[in-house]
């Protein structure tokens, strides 16, 4: 009972932390490094939404299936928001070059960037963030408690202080991620692709190294993008072989694998079992590791009886026939190989290391 609560509780705690909502919006601007001067994308999980950069010569319009009053208002807040990241980005720019061309650190070509988000959890809860960047490295983010920037390098003190001028621009920005960013997220969730749903599709396959076997789980063809894949062991606890990295496939969909390093010694002494949790389906997807070296053993000396078998029946007849003056009775013994060629000779797929 006690590891079926354990279980239980890891569902949950993944369910949570990873099955969510994520509206974000990605702004930069640039100088130097041919890219437009100023870009705005904005995404609900990994899905974009809106697009915009100074190379256009108008915002993108709003689209057929948003057909409420509410969310052709928040379209128009999306437009204002743009004109103001790239204000302030601009300033983040012009204000970083400045502070770093002090100690002669800079080239021709710099950027700066700036990431905001809100999220949704299943729970009810959710979790802002909002941070910048230039060229790349942390350079300030927004702290939603005290509504003031934090600057992460000395260089941004300068950008803090003239941001922090205005302090009803600080409420604003608060108010813009705690209230309006969530509101918009129940708007856009109504995206068409953002509704779609892959279930994921599951596959063991092992590979022995020197002293072990390094078994992995291959999950692909799922979407959205978020996934939790974890390995279990005979006692329901987590076995934790490092961070699952999510790549794309070409059809959109994405993949992802989970390995588990097995000693020699410990081979089929205890089970493992690869577990997804995926939005597309209500539970999750378990598949047991079986160990191959075993099952073959198994057909092999099942085969070996059956031969053993043909031999001792065909020697009986044998006999029988020299005996006898005439033809010989006739015997026909048929033999099912599908299950043991599945066995003996796996799918190229699962030959794979």
């Amino acid at each position: 009972m006690k590891y079926i609560c354990i279980l239980v509780l890891l569902f949950q705690q993944v369910k949570t932390d990873d099955l969510r909502y994520d509206s974000c919006a990605y702004y930069m601007v640039s100088k130097g490094l041919g890219l437009p001067e100023f870009s705005e994308r904005r995404v609900l999980n990994d899905v974009t939404v809106y697009h915009h950069d100074s190379s256009l010569d108008s915002k993108m319009p709003c689209p057929d299936w948003i057909n409420t009053t509410a969310g052709k208002e928040h379209w128009k807040i999306i437009y204002h928001w743009t004109d103001y990241n790239k204000y302030v980005g601009t300033l983040g720019l012009q204000s970083a070059t400045e502070q770093f061309n002090q100690t002669g650190s800079l080239t021709d070509g710099n950027i700066y960037q700036a990431f905001g988000c809100c999220s949704l959890y299943p729970n009810g809860t959710y979790r802002t963030l909002l941070a910048h960047a230039f060229n790349g490295k942390d350079f300030a983010s927004f702290d939603f408690q005290t509504k003031t920037f934090v600057a992460a390098v000395p260089q941004a003190v300068l950008y803090k202080t003239l941001r922090e001028k205005d302090p009803a621009n600080m409420e604003e920005i608060a108010t813009l991620y705690k209230k309006t960013c969530l509101e918009r997220l129940q708007i856009l969730k109504e995206a068409p692709r953002v509704n779609i749903k892959k279930v994921p599709e599951v596959r063991i396959f092992e590979q022995k190294r020197a002293g072990s076997v390094t078994v992995t789980c291959h999950v692909t063809g799922f979407y959205p993008r978020e996934v939790q894949v974890f390995w279990l062991g005979s006692d329901l606890q987590p076995v934790d072989e490092g961070v699952t990295e999510v790549l794309p496939n070409e059809d959109r969909t994405y993949q992802t694998r989970k390995s588990v390093i097995v000693p020699e010694e410990d081979v089929g002494k205890q089970n493992y079992s690869c577990v997804v949790l995926h939005i597309s389906v209500p539970n999750n997807i378990t598949t047991v590791w079986v160990v191959k070296t075993r099952s073959c053993i198994f057909v092999w000396a099942a085969l070996v009886f059956l031969l053993v078998v043909m031999v001792v029946i065909g020697g009986f007849v044998f006999r029988r026939g020299c005996k006898s003056v005439g033809s010989l009775p006739s015997s026909t013994i048929d033999v099912n190989m599908t299950d043991s060629e599945d066995s003996l000779f796996p799918n190229a797929e699962d030959a794979v290391s």
